[in-house]
């Protein structure tokens, strides 16, 4: 079931395909280019490009997963529960400084993470 969806700097149209735990990759023409998945994507509800790097905001683990711009896995932020960061995040959006906002429906909430994580 695809959810979120954004373009990078080429064009090129990444989608948040929930239901089979992963992101699909598309052309500017909607051709096929590749999927983005690991073992740690496990419901993915939204994505964005940065400058230099692919933000998946997961939404079952609660957490948000950082690969490189090829793809590749880099790290994750999980955020839910009691003294986490956010308890049930729902979309996010990057700013122009990299930091990423997050919108939490549980605590009424939106939520700031710098690129460091």
């Amino acid at each position: 079931v695809p959810r979120g969806l954004c373009l990078d700097c080429n064009g090129d149209v990444y989608v948040a395909d929930s239901r089979n735990d992963r992101v699909s990759v598309f052309s500017p023409q909607l051709q096929f280019v590749k999927y983005l998945g690991t073992p740690e994507l496990k419901y993915p509800q939204d994505v964005k490009v940065t400058q230099n790097r692919i933000v998946v905001l997961d939404w079952s683990p609660n957490c948000i997963h950082f690969y490189s711009m090829n793809g590749e896995f880099q790290s994750s932020c999980v955020s839910h529960g009691e003294g986490g960061m956010v308890s049930d995040p729902y979309f996010f959006c990057c700013d122009t400084a990299n930091n990423i906002l997050i919108t939490d429906r549980e605590r009424h909430e939106i939520k700031i993470l710098s690129p460091s994580g």
